[in-house]
């Protein structure tokens, strides 16, 4: 009896290891474990141009968005996912975000009596941009008119998407200055958007080389962010740009916890304001 039990056990033992063995090399095979290869970098190219095969392996392009760019030409490549260097099985697809044959139709808001921020905020909604600000003389600081390429443009036109809409803003009775926003880390779109918000114009944008915007971050500003309401409405903010993957986030993220210390601090230091004005107000502060 005792020498039966052992018998079955043995054979229970010898049974399972078999089914974790076949287990094991199945799920290997199936899969690919250790059969991963580093992405390609695919932006900048055009999908025209693209090989599923390369170095031995196969990989499969899906487009999931495309944005239509003046100046480029349909299927050039923006974006993707995986992004480069990321390590990929054999087989895996590549999401990519090119450029787009023909450019999409976008209706023009009306933007007339909206602050400056709402404005901008409600052009990207739709998918225009802001332009150039020019502030004119009037006691209500909001859009008075909305152009186009120099003239006033009706609300309900259709224009190509990304199409750029310049605002005529009135300067209010206010000091007529205004907080330049703290950029650094921010990506271009981002940036101008927060520029703009301010009531302010951009800049020379300086890109140091880079090839692929969408790794673009802001390094260096000028006028910098003081954090008081220095800046006259309508000044413009000049940029540098860096690739992200140059500058550790974590000291980005230093520089400005620093930068905001400095700033709370300035204003304890400035004891004499003008009248009417509040010393402690941040009201750039919700960019970040």
């Amino acid at each position: 009896m005792k020498k039966t039990w052992l018998i079955h056990a043995l054979v229970a033992i010898v049974v399972s290891f078999f089914i974790v063995v076949v287990v094991f090399f199945v799920l290997r095979h199936y899969g690919r474990v250790g059969q991963e290869y580093p992405t390609p970098y695919v932006v900048g190219s055009y999908v025209d141009d693209l090989e599923s095969t390369k170095d031995g392996f196969t990989v499969h392009y899906v487009i999931i968005d495309s944005i239509y760019q003046s100046g480029k030409r349909g299927g050039y490549i923006l974006r993707q996912d995986p992004d480069s260097g990321s390590l990929i099985k054999d087989g895996r697809k590549i999401y990519l975000t090119v450029t787009s044959h023909v450019p999409d139709n976008a209706i023009v808001p009306d933007l007339r009596s909206l602050s400056v921020r709402h404005a901008v905020s409600q052009l990207q909604n739709v998918g225009l941009r802001g332009g150039r600000i020019t502030f004119v003389n009037d006691p209500h600081h909001v859009v008075l008119e909305q152009k186009y390429r120099g003239r006033s443009v009706a609300p309900g036109r259709r224009l190509e998407k990304g199409a750029m809409i310049d605002l005529v803003v009135g300067t209010g009775t206010g000091s007529g200055q205004t907080i330049v926003p703290y950029l650094v880390g921010m990506s271009p779109q981002k940036a101008r958007t927060s520029i703009l918000s301010a009531s302010l114009n951009m800049g020379v944008e300086h890109y140091d080389g880079i090839t692929d915007m969408s790794r673009a971050i802001v390094y260096k500003q000028l006028p910098e962010y003081s954090g008081r309401p220095t800046s006259q409405y309508g000044n413009h903010v000049e940029l540098w740009y860096c690739d992200k993957s140059v500058v550790a986030m974590e000291e980005l993220e230093r520089m400005k916890q620093r930068q905001i210390e400095d700033s709370i601090r300035s204003l304890y230091e400035q004891p004499d304001e003008p009248s009417g004005s509040d010393p402690y107000r941040m009201t750039g502060l919700d960019e970040f």
